[in-house]
């Protein structure tokens, strides 16, 4: 990482004028060069969109209308603005993005429990009873820290991912996602603690801060856990933010126009992709937004054509759109996936099942090429016919374009070294 930084495209350029006036940079100067310039972050914020519960790739991403009775879905599909990529009828906007966009068609993996499967998408590890993973989220905010007075890290409604996790698993718990604590499209939305209770000022709450610090100065000597730590950088974080008039108006989405609000659509989902919006205009690292209800083991293409679908349509497309006009996203990688796929085959209470074996994901942003599909399904999109992909190269990616090295080794709590990644490397369709 240390060397990237002092090297731009200008050096390579130069590299061949140097040459032609007897200067010339040896061969293993010119690789180091190319090898720093590709190691160079090409990403400074991610957006997670996560869909809890595993999303169906028939009535999204890889609609199969000609796949025989009793897989096919009475949804259709459209064209998109790439020729001969067609996605769900539910999806008109996103059909105007995918020019922006790869879509992953081959996500595979055994978990076929949500608690499992969770653990595995949103950390690149393989769960283990012996020790919690942190989420990549987590590792990010660590590893880069925060911008200013925001969290590095932050989860949109809320703390609400399956089965708990996206948390600091074993770093300390200040690595874990700042929590918005509602639904921004609730009217009276307000996230908690970056405003002051009632009648109080700024000028009480430093008296505050003050005594509180000389009181645990006084107990410091006899107590340093990674608790205390994180209590302490808990208390730091929360005066940043209440102080600062930055923050708040981050997280003031009632300052966006009333039609942009309303593009984005006004419900959870589309309200939670224009704060994430927002928050990475902050200078926040790495925000979720979790979009759930996707668990449709009954009822599923009602499930879908009402309250999935189409909001997921109208919420992540503004976001890929709005990124692109402010030239955001060539600095943001914006991911969409779930846990796993559901099963071809439809089930006696109009449902689809867990289905690990393949899924989708949507990428965007950072480098990431529009308009190509990775991986190829079989004729039921149910099992992988070319280029499957674990999730593990996921995180990969997700570090790598960050600039965060994958083979790093943390230390737990017990001791035990760690990698932040055991296997998987970085997709190279990704860019």
């Amino acid at each position: 990482m240390g060397c990237w930084k002092q090297h731009s495209r200008r050096d390579f350029v130069r590299v061949g004028s140097l040459g032609m006036l007897g200067l010339s940079l040896g061969l293993s100067d010119l690789f180091r060069l190319e090898k720093a310039y590709a190691a160079a972050p090409k990403a400074k914020h991610v957006i997670l969109v996560w869909l809890d519960g595993g999303p169906p790739q028939h009535e999204t991403f890889d609609p199969k209308p000609n796949a025989p009775s009793g897989i096919k879905t009475e949804i259709g599909a459209i064209k998109t603005n790439v020729p001969g990529l067609e996605i769900s009828e539910l999806m008109p906007q996103l059909a105007k993005q995918m020019d922006k966009v790869t879509l992953l068609r081959t996500l595979a993996h055994g978990e076929g429990a949500h608690e499992r499967a969770c653990h595995l998408l949103l950390t690149g590890w393989t769960p283990n009873p012996s020790l919690v993973y942190p989420a990549l989220g987590s590792v990010v905010g660590k590893e880069l820290g925060g911008v200013g007075p925001m969290p590095p890290y932050v989860s949109i409604p809320g703390n609400n991912f399956a089965f708990g996790y996206g948390q600091s698993g074993y770093l300390e718990a200040a690595f874990g996602p700042f929590s918005v604590g509602g639904d921004p499209n609730e009217t009276n939305f307000s996230v908690r603690d970056v405003a002051l209770p009632g009648g109080m000022t700024l000028e009480r709450l430093e008296g505050r801060r003050s005594l509180l610090e000389a009181v645990d100065g006084a107990f410091r000597r006899f107590e340093n856990t990674p608790e205390s730590r994180s209590r302490d950088e808990f208390y730091h974080r929360a005066y940043d933010m209440i102080s600062s008039p930055a923050a708040k108006k981050a997280f003031a989405l009632q300052e966006e126009p009333k039609e942009v609000r309303d593009r984005y659509g006004r419900h959870s989902i589309g309200q939670g992709c224009l704060l994430a919006r927002r928050l990475v205009q902050a200078g926040v690292r790495f925000v979720t937004v979790s979009h759930g209800g996707w668990d449709t083991h009954s009822d599923h293409v009602k499930a879908c054509k009402g309250w999935l679908v189409p909001p997921l349509d109208q919420g992540l497309s503004a976001l890929i759109e709005d990124l692109h006009k402010i030239g955001l996203l060539a600095e943001t990688l914006v991911i969409c996936m779930g846990e796993f796929g559901r099963t071809p085959q439809v089930n006696a209470l109009a449902g689809r099942d867990h289905w690990p074996q393949t899924g989708c994901a949507l990428f965007a942003g950072a480098g990431v090429p529009g308009g190509q599909v990775i991986g190829k399904t079989d004729e039921k999109g149910g099992e992988p016919k070319e280029r499957p992909v674990h999730p593990n190269e996921i995180a990969a990616t997700i570090f790598a374009k960050l600039g965060i090295d994958g083979e790093k080794v943390y230390d737990t709590p017990q001791g035990r070294p760690t990698r932040l990644l055991d296997t998987g490397v970085p997709l190279k369709e990704l860019g």
